[in-house]
Parts: C-alpha cells; structure tokens; sequence
C-alpha cells in the first residue's frame, strides 16, 4: 500500500530539483556520526522503494535522517504513519472469514471502529481497506444471533452495520469491485430502514446513483439519486440533502440536461447551509465546502464548459491543499479533471503537465477508480501522440506499471 509519507517525500525531493542520487548523497552528509550506511546503490536503491511504498515506513534514523536533508519536520514529513500502523493492525485484525469474532466485539467496539475507517478513507484508496471492511462487517453481523440486545442497542447496531456496508459499498466502487458495491449498499439500505434512518438510506441509495454513473448509466444514476432525494427530504440531516442534490445534478449533468443540473446544485448549496441543529452523523463528514466545489466542478466539466469547469476545480484544489493536504486520493482525482478540462479545450501542452502531476499523486495510492479515470485522460490524450510532451508523459506512465 502507497502511502502519504512516500508521497511527501518524493513530493520534496522533487521540489529541489535532487534526483535518487542527490537524496542518497544528502542522506549520508547529514547522518554525520550517528552510524554508516550502506553504500551508494543500495540506499538509492531503499530510496527508491520507500518513495514507490513497496517496503515499510523508514526506521526512526532514517525518518530523522530524511528530515534533516529535506529540511522539513519529521512529524509533518512522516505524519501518517500512525494511521499507516492502524491500517496494518487492521489488515491483521483475527476476524475470520466464517464470521467468527474475536473476544469483546460489542456494539462500541463495532462504533469505534467505524469511527477509525472514516478517518482512515480519507488517506487510503479502497483497494487495501476493502477486505478490512468486509471482515469486520461480517464478524459485527455475528452480533446479531450471538446476543440477546435490547431494542435500543439492536438499533445502535443496525446502524453501525449500516455505516460499515456503507463505507465497504463506497470502498468497492473505490476499488472497481462493482458487484460487491451493490451488495453492501443494498444491505446498508436494509439496515438504515431497519433503523428507522430514512437519510442513511437515501446516502446510500446517493452512493449507488454515484456507481451507476461511473457504469455509463447515466438514466439509472438519475432514478437513484431522485429517490435519494426524496428519502432525505423527510430525514434530519441537511449534508444528506445536499449530497442527494448532488448525485441528482451529476446525473442531469451527464445526461446534458443543463437547467435541471444547475437547480439541483443550488439546492444542494441551499441544503448544505441550512442550520445543522445538534450536529451531522458521522457518515456525512466528507461532505464539507471542498466536496460542493468538487461536485459543482464535475458537472461542469460534463456538461461541456471547460472555463467554468477550470475555475471551479482549481479552486477546489487549492482548498484541498490549504485544508486537508493529506487528502492525496481527493487531490489526484480533481487534477485529473483539471487536465481533463484543458485537453478538452484543446490546451494539450497545459493538459499534459497537469496530467503528469496528476499521475505522480496518483502513484501514491490504492484506488482503481482513480487510475481508471486517469487512464481515460490518457486516452483522450492519445490523438496528440507526435506531441513530444505527450510521448514523454506515455513513456513515464508505462515505467511507472
């Protein structure tokens, strides 16, 4: 799994213009007395496959050692790695696959849980958590015929195994693992209505509209996120609203329906500042400005206007990166969109550099839906293959697989 901290400190060496060669040379100026190291090749070597993320976080000398050289905090530099180490915890969770959990899984333990995997989606693609996730939701689901719960904690339960299938359905469409994206999101309806939670059904039922839409099913993504929006009409969450306003306009979006995309925005905009009361459910903490702006952004870009789509996806990066630089997932998919919008504009010199910088974020991560929308950029792309800029970017793209 790719990580933040691989990411970043790629992302640094790269801003000083070092290639693997330097970072090894101001590595080894800057460990002084504390010990050797290996030789040339090999630490170039190491640096190399802790930038990729295919070997462990860097020891505590190392991670020292690269804060020196780059100049920067080590606690910035290496931010995530306890939530990489909670991640690996996870992925080593004893829950079997028959269903079977291990000692004190109780309605909390399942609630905290999901606490962490919210925070936790933020930084990591779904093509790692999904297993968790589906794990988890079937040793929770045990719960259900091995305790005897009062009416109140059967429905604490429900809702918490209706917040795990909801975060697995979202974490399979992550991962282009459609069929189980339908799955848990049909199980999460089940439980949401179980609970008496119409909003949690209509995200859901939002989520499934989103899925449709990446499945070219633009007519079906509109049925969904027209229910998704009547259920949420009569829930208490306004996040939930305005997220059903935003599957709906995508739909309208994609389908050209121009009037009918711009009204769902504004009430989608209307929802989402609308008095909150005693707070949002947990399920709906993604859904902040950056998430309008990012929705508002993708219509745009659907429905063909490639300035106004430039504009509100900029701005939408640069709230990303002043607010929540650790979203890497978020910040590769809307540069992609940004290229996307230059190319069609016919700007391909603009198109490619974005696009480039766009892969180098997306290598970061485990997200097949990211790298299916990059990989259609690319295609989009492959009408100017005598452009040498667009003969580079395909030679680094291939050396990156």
């Amino acid at each position: 799994m790719v990580s933040s901290w691989s990411a970043r400190i790629r992302a640094e060496r790269k801003a000083r213009l070092w290639d693997v060669h330097t970072m090894a040379r101001k590595l080894r100026e800057v460990a002084g007395g504390t010990g050797p190291l290996p030789d040339h090749e090999a630490l170039v070597r190491s640096i190399r496959r802790w930038e990729s993320g295919k070997i462990g976080t860097p020891s505590e000398r190392y991670r020292l050692l690269f804060s020196r050289a780059l100049e920067v905090e080590e606690k910035s530099l290496f931010a995530d790695v306890a939530e990489e180490d909670e991640v690996v915890s996870l992925l080593r969770s004893p829950v079997a696959g028959n269903g079977i959990f291990p000692p004190g899984f109780t309605v909390e333990s399942v609630e905290a849980l999901l606490g962490r995997l919210y925070r936790l989606d933020a930084e990591f693609g779904g093509n790692e958590l999904c297993q968790v996730v589906a794990q988890q939701a079937q040793a929770a689901a045990g719960l259900f015929s091995s305790l005897s719960l009062r009416t109140d904690d059967r429905r604490r339960l429900y809702l918490a195994m209706a917040g795990l299938t909801q975060i697995a359905g979202w974490l399979s469409i992550d991962a282009s693992r459609h069929a189980e994206a339908s799955r848990y999101l049909t199980a999460t309806i089940y439980a949401a209505h179980e609970a008496d939670d119409p909003s949690l059904a209509g995200h859901a039922l939002g989520y499934m509209s989103l899925h449709a839409l990446y499945r070219a099913q633009p007519d079906r993504a509109l049925a969904l996120a027209r229910t998704a929006v009547d259920l949420t009409s009569a829930g208490t969450s306004p996040r939930a609203r305005a997220t059903a306003h935003n599957r709906a306009a995508r739909a309208h979006a994609r389908l050209g329906e121009i009037d009918a995309c711009k009204r769902n925005l504004d009430l989608a905009q209307s929802a989402y500042a609308t008095e909150e009361g005693e707070g949002e459910p947990r399920w709906v903490g993604y859904v902040t400005e950056i998430e309008l702006f990012a929705q508002r952004g993708a219509c745009v870009l659907d429905l063909g206007l490639a300035d106004g789509a430039i504009s509100e996806i900029e701005h939408t990066i640069s709230l990303v990166r002043s607010r929540t630089p650790d979203h890497v997932r978020d910040l590769a998919h809307y540069t992609i969109r940004l290229a996307a919008a230059y190319l069609s504009k016919g700007e391909v010199a603009q198109a490619t550099a974005i696009g480039a910088s766009a892969h180098r974020i997306s290598v970061a991560i485990g997200s097949a839906r990211v790298r299916e929308r990059f990989a259609e950029f690319m295609n989009g792309l492959s009408a100017y293959k005598k452009v040498p800029e667009v003969r580079d970017l395909a030679e680094e793209v291939r050396a990156s697989y």
